[in-house]
């Protein structure tokens, strides 16, 4: 997707980058469902969509980044902003209505999972291996258990359909992954920017008409401002800053550490329980995830 140059030993700014990422993303969960109880999911949605747009433009713009040119790079583009901001992100809010934010935290540890039967489709040279396939299915057992034996048996209840929410939000930013490694290679910060425009195009209207008629209060709106610049907007911009120097396996680490800073940041400030079937799950996505991405030795 860009033109990456050598890349570096990890240094303490690349492991303060990771953890702050982590930090970033395994709070934004609970964060959200403070929001949420003034405010509708397509305005949290929002917030962190058009919010989150209103920093990376800007320090695009001012890097001196060109915009990306050619129909390959408009429709990675586009791709990004439908399936890995607007479509996600508004499945989420709706889904944490129901689902307890650290539970939410632990479905984004199932998105490399499900990158693997897509990459094995239409991305040449990525086959679903027998290594990658024993990952895929332990990690899917621990999806199942996740979700839980009464969700499973009543998708049509609130916490069925919410699960399943979840679960979209994961495929969705798995089919964005995806798209966005077939894009033509350009500058990965322009080609986010142009994503948060395709983006906010899509999901301002929603996010307008939802906007309560009671302003909300200066916590809440504090919350989306937050989840927006930082979350959203400043966790791109690091998480570009850290594969573009110490590359992508290095960045998956983050991928462990977000459930768990999600799990816990629940429990601690959410008032939120972890039951042992929560724990296991999240051991066994983990575990699966471990399984699929561990690379051979020479």
């Amino acid at each position: 997707m860009s033109d990456i140059a050598a890349l570096r030993a990890p240094t303490l700014v690349s492991y303060a980058m990771v953890g702050a990422l982590v930090m970033i993303w395994g709070t934004t969960f609970l964060l959200v469902k403070f929001a949420l109880v003034e405010v509708s999911p397509a305005v949290v949605a929002g917030a962190r969509v058009l919010i989150g747009g209103a920093a990376v433009i800007p320090f695009a713009v001012m890097t001196g980044r060109a915009i990306p040119r050619g129909r390959g790079r408009w429709l990675g583009a586009a791709a990004l902003g439908v399936f890995s901001l607007a479509v996600p992100m508004s499945l989420l809010a709706w889904a944490q209505q129901v689902v307890p934010s650290g539970v939410a935290g632990v479905y984004m540890a199932v998105i490399p999972l499900l990158v693997l039967p897509l990459a094995h489709v239409f991305s040449p040279g990525e086959a679903m291996t027998r290594r990658k396939l024993a990952g895929f299915l332990v990690g899917f057992a621990g999806v199942l258990m996740l979700m839980g034996w009464e969700a499973l048996t009543a998708l049509g209840s609130a916490d069925g359909l919410a699960q399943l929410a979840c679960l979209g939000a994961t495929l969705s930013y798995a089919v964005g992954s995806i798209m966005t490694r077939r894009t033509p290679k350009t500058d990965p910060i322009a080609l986010s920017a142009l994503g948060f425009a395709f983006g906010g195009v899509l999901i301002a209207p929603f996010a307008l008409a939802a906007w309560p008629q009671e302003v909300p209060s200066t916590q809440t709106i504090a919350i989306l401002i937050g989840i927006g610049i930082v979350s959203s907007g400043l966790a791109m911009i690091l998480r570009v800053a850290v594969i573009s120097s110490v590359g992508s396996v290095f960045m998956s680490g983050v991928g462990y550490l977000v459930p768990i800073t999600a799990l816990a940041v629940g429990v601690v400030f959410g008032g939120e329980t972890v039951t042992p079937a929560d724990g296991a799950a999240c051991a066994l996505i983990l575990t699966g995830l471990a399984i699929a991405s561990r690379r051979r030795t020479p």
